[in-house]
């Protein structure tokens, strides 16, 4: 790997592991101070965030240590714990979503948090199961994809921040909380589609022909 590729890879989650620190510091403040609404109780959706959120710390941690091709090649042993650590992390948040998503007090954006849990708990069980497999091309490719749709939760949460002032101008309240549903879906998953698969595809097409 080139100097400049590692360099931009180590500004790359830097900018994550900035992004997820606002994000856990900002979910437990928020657990903390949250005022419950009539009927439920601690056992209630407070602790079904909390879980889902106390699992992206290992997640978050063990995610640049899983993609560095240097701890593959070296410690294939480490890498191989550490990824079951990961996939049943993932999972399990992503049960943790499934849940969270489907009983939103907001309907305007229970079907895409719903809908991206099942999409990242389905991307686990088939990386892990590629894994299994030893099909460890198709494994990279969906741990890739499960870590998207993971970190599409920190980018939901920055979208809301300030009152969704990123979203601005979107007036209405209710479509803006929608979009940024949609988005923090859709957009990590369509730049993850594009380098994986749109792009190799194309490539060839798009190249000077030689005579």
């Amino acid at each position: 790997m080139s100097a400049a590729r590692r360099w931009g890879w180590a500004l790359f989650w830097l900018i994550v592991a900035v992004a997820a620190g606002w994000f856990l510091s900002d979910s437990f403040a928020f657990i903390a101070t949250r005022e419950a609404p009539t009927g439920e109780t601690l056992w209630g959706r407070r602790i079904w965030y909390f879980a889902h959120v106390a699992l992206a710390i290992p997640l978050l941690l063990i995610a640049p240590v899983q993609f560095a091709v240097s701890v593959r090649e070296r410690w294939p042993l480490l890498h191989r714990v550490l990824g079951r650590l990961y996939l049943a992390a993932s999972l399990l948040a992503g049960l943790f979503a499934l849940h969270l998503g489907s009983t939103i007090a907001a309907p305007e954006t229970q079907v895409p948090l719903t809908l991206f849990a099942a999409v990242w708990i389905g991307f686990v069980v088939i990386a892990w199961q590629a894994a299994r497999r030893r099909r460890f091309d198709v494994h990279h490719g969906f741990v890739i994809r499960a870590t998207a749709i993971a970190l599409s939760f920190v980018w939901v949460r920055m979208m809301a921040a300030d009152d969704g002032a990123l979203l601005r101008f979107i007036e209405n309240a209710e479509i803006r909380a929608a979009t940024r549903g949609w988005l923090s879906f859709v957009l990590p998953l369509l730049i993850v589609e594009i380098w994986l698969s749109w792009w190799p595809s194309a490539r060839s097409l798009f190249a000077r022909s030689r005579v």
